[in-house]
């Protein structure tokens, strides 16, 4: 009997466990249902496409439907899943032309994440429930939210971006180079703390204000300006109370996102405290041939064992690998836990990032052991050596790594994935601290920076201080 796969979500999720359960079943009857208009295409590389560094938009399409169908799989456009019934095992589909219920016998929840927006006085459009943003305002998550903000961010108009994680700062560099006018407004004492300790992030905020973009932290937006037309927020001073309008002709939203759960609720799948899906390390819900992947998640963080939901397209295609050739009959598994591995590389400077942070450490009841070095990406005399920051945090008792954090110009993210191998091999700042590195003058110095910052964790150990700050 041919066994009939139906993967809800078309992205990076949908589009990955749709190649692995093809490898592994050769005869399945595959389809994929996508709420866009769009295939799989990358959603990373959206403000690349509004700042026109990627000239077209659908230049980020991945898996064109030529493609899809020489591959023998169905591929649904514009077509939304409205209700699923576990125990006929189908879905109802609503396309564009027509209703039909379809069949199943293994079925993907690959339904990612919606943009999160505050329930903000004036966001909405008058009357309009949540979801409808008033003229002006935007979000980033498709690419008709990136052509919206293209049609209004050009040279000379006023930029506002609520929110300094990855996103907004992205967005915020695109519409620079756009020729905007920008200002972040950020609630929390300094941008991207979800990636990486305030001190690192203090050099990304440092560029920021290099390039002209001035972003006001410890500020919480109260309303958006404007009657049909946005133009502008107000937004409360936390450390004074005082409030602050800030005029603009364009306001994005990036203040987060919240996984699409809908369909896995009415499946009877188990969400978390994340409130996102719970999976097993087959990718598996509580719900039998029910499987979900990417950001609509749940998983564990290898360091801490608490779970996590990433947010990273990696993390979603590693996801999608499993539950592809599970949902085909195979037998694939995650890892014990994932460790974040992340980059991001706005206004010049790089920034990347692996396992928890220093406050999420200290949230799983454990202060790190710190060591902190600055460095240079090649050696002393060689022309063109840019600065570069390092960070390790290990277990002040056993040495053992917990999680890294480096910022630079140049050659950061290579680094962070020899942290991300030594966390994954349970290795030491000991261990780290004795790794033999390629060394030639025009591409690295004779003893790399990671090497540099372990050995100053280690010497910390040493002299009984495990548990103090570099």
């Amino acid at each position: 009997m041919v066994r009939r796969i139906v993967i809800v979500g078309g992205g990076c999720g949908g589009g990955t466990a749709v190649q692995f359960a093809r490898k592994t079943d050769r005869q399945a009857e595959i389809t994929v249902i996508e709420r866009e208009t769009y295939p799989q295409y990358s959603r990373c590389g959206l403000p690349y496409g509004i700042s026109g560094i990627i000239p077209e938009l659908t230049n980020l399409i991945e898996a064109p439907e030529e493609r899809m169908r020489k591959n023998r799989i169905g591929l649904m456009l514009g077509t939304e899943v409205t209700t699923l019934d576990v125990k006929a095992k189908s879905v109802h589909v609503k396309a564009p032309d027509k209703e039909l219920d379809m069949q199943w016998d293994s079925l993907i929840l690959a339904t990612g994440a919606k943009a999160s927006v505050p329930p903000l006085r004036g966001v909405f459009k008058d009357g309009g429930k949540p979801g409808e943003l008033k003229q002006g305002v935007f979000v980033l998550r498709t690419i008709e939210d990136a052509r919206g903000i293209q049609s209004r961010g050009y040279k000379g108009k006023r930029a506002v971006v609520i929110g300094a994680g990855l996103v907004g700062l992205e967005v915020a560099e695109a519409l620079m180079i756009r020729g905007c006018k920008v200002t972040i407004v950020e609630y929390l004492p300094n941008c991207i703390l979800a990636m990486v300790d305030d001190d690192m992030a203090q050099m990304m905020s440092d560029a920021i204000a290099k390039h002209g973009v001035k972003m006001f932290t410890q500020f919480q937006v109260t309303e958006v300006l404007g009657d049909e037309m946005a133009g502008g927020i107000v937004a409360q001073d936390r450390k004074t109370g005082e409030e602050r309008e800030f005029f603009a002709d364009l306001i994005v939203v990036a203040t987060g996102q919240r996984g699409e759960t809908e369909l896995a609720k009415q499946a009877g799948c188990v969400v978390g405290s994340t409130k996102q899906i719970v999976v097993d390390d087959r990718c598996g819900t509580c719900v039998k041939d029910v499987y979900a992947v990417g950001d609509c998640t749940e998983y564990q963080d290898l360091v801490t064992g608490k779970p996590v939901v990433s947010g990273l397209g990696t993390i979603a295609v590693k996801m999608a690998m499993v539950a592809g050739v599970n949902a085909a009959g195979g037998d694939e598994r995650l890892p014990k836990g994932f460790l974040l591995t992340r980059c991001t590389e706005p206004f010049g400077c790089q920034v990347a990032a692996v396992g928890p942070t220093t406050p999420q450490l200290e949230a799983a009841g454990i202060k790190p052991l710190v060591g902190k070095v600055r460095s240079f990406t090649l050696p002393d005399y060689y022309p063109g050596r840019k600065e570069i920051f390092v960070k390790v945090l290990a277990h002040p008792g056993t040495g053992k790594i917990l999680g890294a954090q480096i910022v630079g110009e140049e050659r950061v993210h290579m680094r962070i994935n020899a942290f991300a191998i030594a966390i994954q091999a349970n290795m030491t700042v000991q261990d780290l601290a004795r790794l033999e590195t390629a060394y030639c003058p025009p591409a690295a110095p004779t003893i790399d920076p990671i090497t540099i910052a372990c050995e100053a964790a280690k010497l910390k150990m040493a002299r009984g201080v495990g548990q103090q700050q570099a």
